[in-house]
């Protein structure tokens, strides 16, 4: 039987049946379960957020589908790298830190993944698993049409030059291939804290190799100045990328013959970050 509600301007108005399959008895018994009312909460505050959030369990199954869709992040920056454990959606922080084969990133998941059963399945449409290695399972939670892929700086030798080109050789080639955006550190062309000229331009003709030949989807790339540097002459170091990208893209289009270079920007960490959630 349908349910009633009477209003003095309304009437008698037929409110829609509830949806008592498993996933919508989940997203009410679950997360949208209330807590009780602290010293804090009003009585009267708790019983309006509680009978908010179980009206969600009445709307139609399309319509909860369209809410969960809206609530997917519309873009994510997702640092990437190599042998430290990601957030995981099964186990706890100190389940999680053992060593892992593939890349992992410390990006925040999605939170519709740990809404309820509806709203993963709805998730998973855009989301998976990637960046496992020699075919295995991935660790990162990734939307290759939506999210920027970035590969930043590391501790050690060359470290940041080294993480990049173990995921180009290690992870799923189908996968890399899906990848649309993607960031680059400028500290992937440093040495340690030294800057050399001919090294850098060497190093950048590398990678953006290596992007045309296993990212062909690439719809954009953006190049990430050091940190450091934005606090001194920020205008000097884009110009000075900006010269080192253009004959590195110069050169690769001449030994990639068939690539087409996909537009590319410099862009700071701190606006990056803003853009991708």
């Amino acid at each position: 039987m349908g349910v009633f509600s009477h209003s003095p301007r309304l009437g008698a108005t037929r409110l829609p049946e509830l949806d008592h399959s498993p996933m919508a008895t989940d997203c009410i018994s679950g997360l949208f379960a209330p807590k009780e009312p602290t010293g804090r909460s009003s009585q009267a505050e708790f019983l309006t957020r509680s009978l908010r959030q179980r009206l969600f369990g009445l709307l139609p199954p399309e319509l909860r589908l369209r809410i969960w869709k809206f609530n997917i992040p519309s873009s994510r920056l997702v640092s990437i790298r190599c042998g430290t454990a990601s957030p995981s959606l099964r186990e706890t922080p100190s389940r999680s830190l053992g060593c892992t084969t593939g890349c992992t990133s410390n990006a925040p998941i999605p939170v519709n993944l740990h809404v309820c059963a509806e709203s993963r399945i709805e998730a998973f449409k855009s989301y998976s698993p990637a960046f496992g290695f020699a075919r295995g399972p991935g660790q990162v939670i990734f939307n290759p049409e939506s999210d920027i892929l970035f590969f930043g700086p590391r501790e050690g030798y060359m470290a940041a030059d080294s993480q990049f080109h173990t995921c180009m050789s290690m992870c799923d080639q189908a996968e890399l291939a899906r990848v649309r955006r993607v960031a680059i550190s400028d500290a992937l062309f440093w040495i340690d804290d030294t800057y050399r000229s001919m090294t850098a331009a060497s190093l950048t003709v590398e990678v953006i190799k290596q992007l045309a030949l296993r990212m062909p989807a690439l719809e954009q790339i953006i190049f990430v100045p050091r940190e450091e540097d934005e606090a001194g002459d920020l205008a000097m170091v884009q110009q000075r990328m900006a010269r080192q990208i253009q004959m590195a893209m110069a050169t690769v289009c001449q030994q990639v013959r068939r690539w087409r270079p996909p537009p590319w920007h410099i862009v700071c960490l701190s606006a990056l970050s803003r853009i991708g959630g």
